[in-house]
């Protein structure tokens, strides 16, 4: 019988192994486990994808279909250019004169 690699599996794999994930991801060797029975917990994911480089589409689809990838990703480029911008100091919004 042919088993398929599940997602966590190929993460699992990624990251060199179960616990080693779990390090990377701050939570227990249990809970890497338990996510190969119920699920990854849609928490995690978004870690996950960036601590292994499986997709969020391919961990849950149910929350990152592959239909809004390329919407998603646009989303991310905004918000890293919007927090790039926020942490510039614009000189002339300073306030002068503080007592």
């Amino acid at each position: 019988m042919f088993m398929s690699i599940t997602p966590i599996d190929q993460a699992i794999t990624r990251a060199g192994s179960g616990v080693e994930l779990a390090k990377i991801l701050g939570v227990t060797p249990m809970a890497v486990s338990h996510w190969k029975a119920r699920g990854v917990p849609a928490h995690q994911v978004l870690a996950i994808e960036s601590a292994t480089g499986v997709s969020r589409h391919t961990l849950r689809p149910d929350i990152y279909p592959e239909h809004l990838a390329p919407a998603i990703g646009n989303l991310q480029s905004f918000s890293e250019h919007e927090q790039s911008n926020e942490s510039a100091v614009n000189p002339s919004s300073v306030q002068q004169g503080f007592t």
